[in-house]
């Protein structure tokens, strides 16, 4: 019932499976011929085979390709079609369906930018691409393309980091409406995409999308969004308990119902590290550029709360993988601020949990958490394949690894952490990392807008795009243009450049708008 003949321009998969079916075939139609070996090249494959020599220069280069794919996949915006994207945004199922037309020109990111490749692959080897204009995304891709501006020397890249940053700033559906206004418990929030209608409030979206403007900054020596940046911070700590956490989701109704005095004492408490430990690195980096103690406060009382909890009453969203690298960089920068042994040990340990599971070529393997403490684990039956968000493996010990939620976040924690420690534990594991990370580039000559690009999925046994696709909406063969793409380029874009985040962005000044905002954001009740 498929096409048999099509499986190269279909890009089936696993390669090396569909050889052995053919090869069966063959056999069967010929039992007494001598069926010779059967090789091709795949449409779309690894930049480099695990032990292959690399191209000198080999991370810079990667970051070069990483960066040109956001033009010719045309996820950057152009005037020209912005009206037919958002068409498509609203009437395609999810806002997903057939890419960018490979003559469409590519924008300069003052329209925004699309979400990325969705993981369905149709028969002639294309696939679906979301057409979300998410902040958080946008805010990473804006720091990608101002660290790659930086080591190329190249100012259209960094102009494009400039826009993308205005666009967030300038969006009415993101940074606009209540969000613009003083009076509404709304004001300095970032909204989740230009679609949610009434606003929708995630932490860690936040903190990405923060982090990615404040990165940009730094790098362009640019401080026109620092007030929008700091009221964003203050925002999300208005909105956070005195114990350090928020809710994982904050909808525009409550809030609006609520105010913003319920959320800041609210005894909310979510030991799932992939809503809130970013935002507890988002408050430790404001602390460090404002001295405001209250960002300190929280900050440490969520992660010795969570780090207490480990691993027994942590809650994993797609795999425990992910919430133990999600946990790296608010550790390594609470380190930075207070460089104790009890703050490097949580450090040590947090890495030595995730890194057990680092295979010699680099790759992390992806884990399940215990079956009642998951909310997006493998389908249980057959009905479930498909239906809800879900983890790549079927069970723990398959050699896959997640480069949507658990390897980029490593990634940049591990960078982080080798730079607030210069311990060589996690030099070394980030230099593997890097190596795998260049390896598994995808190379594609006739897949333009794949090339340069890192899907969600690989299987390291196999060194093939491979894994589970149950996940409704982010499977094996998706691309995240902010959380997947955005993180390793400007990981690989901070290695050549010799730095780290922390470094990196010493020099800002928000602080000069504490006051007013404070006064403004954060009146004594009653005043």
């Amino acid at each position: 019932t498929m096409a048999l003949s099509r499986f190269v321009a279909g890009r089936y998969a696993p390669c090396e499976t569909w050889a052995s079916i053919w090869r069966w075939i063959c056999r069967w139609l010929a039992p007494d011929t001598e069926i010779p070996s059967l090789g091709w090249q795949p449409l779309v494959r690894p930049t480099a085979a695990r032990g292959e020599a690399l191209a000198s220069k080999a991370e810079a280069g990667a970051v070069q390709r990483g960066i040109d794919w956001y033009r010719n996949a045309r996820v950057l915006v152009h005037p020209a079609w912005a009206d037919e994207a958002g068409r498509r945004l609203h009437e395609y199922p999810d806002g997903t369906g057939p890419g960018p037309d490979s003559g469409w020109p590519a924008g300069d990111g003052s329209c925004g930018m699309i979400e990325g490749a969705s993981s369905t692959i149709h028969t002639d080897g294309t696939q679906d691409w979301r057409y979300f204009l998410r902040d958080d995304c946008i805010g990473e891709a804006a720091f990608a393309h101002a660290v790659a501006g930086a080591i190329t020397g190249s100012d259209e890249i960094a102009s494009i980091a400039r826009n993308l940053c205005d666009f967030i700033v300038g969006e009415p559906d993101i940074s606009g409406g209540p969000r613009s206004d003083p009076a509404s418990p709304h004001y300095g929030l970032l909204n989740w995409d230009t679609r949610a209608d009434g606003g929708v409030y995630y932490g860690d979206d936040n903190a990405r999308g923060l982090l990615g403007i404040v990165g940009a900054a730094a790098v362009l020596d640019c401080d026109a969004w620092d007030a929008r940046v700091l009221a964003a911070l203050l925002a999300n700590l208005r909105t956070t308990g005195p114990g350090g956490f928020r809710p994982n989701r904050i909808d525009g109704g409550p809030l609006d119902q609520n105010g913003w005095r319920y959320y800041s004492g609210l005894d909310e408490v979510s030991l799932a590290p992939h809503y809130q430990a970013w935002l507890w690195a988002c408050f430790l980096w404001a602390y460090r550029a404002t001295g405001f103690a209250p960002f300190l406060e929280r900050a440490k009382a969520g992660i010795s709360t969570v780090m207490e909890a480990y691993p027994n009453d942590w809650r994993w969203t797609n795999g425990i993988q992910q919430e133990r690298a999600r946990m790296l960089l608010p550790l390594a920068w609470l380190v930075r601020v207070e460089d104790t042994d009890e703050h490097r040990h949580w450090l040590s340990f947090m890495a030595q949990e995730l890194l057990s599971a680092q295979d010699e070529c680099g790759a992390i393997r992806e884990e399940l958490g215990t079956v009642d403490s998951g909310a997006y684990g493998p389908p249980r039956k057959n009905e479930d394949y498909g239906t809800k968000e879900a983890t790549l493996l079927q069970q723990n010990g398959d050699p896959i690894c997640d480069l949507l939620y658990t390897t980029n976040f490593a990634f940049a924690g591990l960078q982080e952490a080798a730079a607030a420690t210069g311990e060589a534990v996690y030099r070394d594991a980030s230099d593997r990392l890097a190596d795998f990370l260049v390896r598994i580039q995808i190379r594609s000559d006739e897949h333009i807008e794949l090339d340069g690009g890192w899907f969600r999925a690989f299987d390291y046994r196999r060194w093939d795009y491979w894994g589970s696709n149950a996940d409704l909406g982010w499977g094996v063969w998706s691309i995240e243009s902010g959380w997947t793409q955005g993180w390793i380029v400007s990981v690989l874009a901070m290695r050549e450049l010799r730095t780290s985040f922390w470094d990196l962005t010493q020099r800002s000044d928000i602080a000069a708008h504490l006051g007013e905002l404070c006064a403004l954001m954060m009146p004594p009740e009653g005043a």
